[in-house]
């Protein structure tokens, strides 16, 4: 996990003050409710809400960087299979030079494709694995405070 937050705290340790200042606060005598200082709890849970768009910002970022890798992929695919292309056309005039460029051009493009094939599945299982971990540390994160929630009730 992550250090410390730009905006601020870890939501974890904001989590954990606010489970602390439940624990902390008054009780109602004979029942299980108690009194916690409401400014005090909407402070913490903006707190918690500011942070979390930065797990979200950076799903996206990585997104967008594998987005950005596989149209470059892509690109020198493009660029490779129109260099094969030309040369290709250039050796035209003769049997065997031409069956040769062929060959070429086509171990290149399959080179490029198979290339942008690695990389974007690269790029897929990383953002995968990367919103599955943020996925569950939103998952805790709203666990934790329904059950804070409930048991403000």
């Amino acid at each position: 996990m992550e250090a410390k937050r730009d905006r601020g705290e870890d939501v974890n340790d904001l989590i954990d003050r606010l489970e602390d200042a439940v624990a902390a606060a008054r009780g109602i005598p004979l029942s299980g409710s108690c009194i916690v200082d409401r400014e005090e709890m909407m402070v913490l849970i903006g707190a918690v809400r500011e942070n979390l768009p930065a797990e979200i910002k950076q799903a996206a970022w990585m997104l967008n960087q594998n987005r950005q890798l596989i149209a470059e992929a892509k690109k020198e695919a493009e660029a490779i299979r129109k260099d094969a292309e030309a040369r290709m056309t250039s050796m035209i005039d003769e049997h065997e030079i031409t069956e040769r460029a062929r060959r070429m051009a086509a171990e290149t493009v399959e080179t490029a494709n198979g290339t942008a094939r690695t990389i974007r599945n690269g790029a897929i299982d990383y953002a995968r694995a990367k919103l599955s971990e943020l996925e569950e540390q939103l998952t805790e994160v709203l666990v934790t405070l329904q059950r804070h929630k409930k048991e403000l009730k």
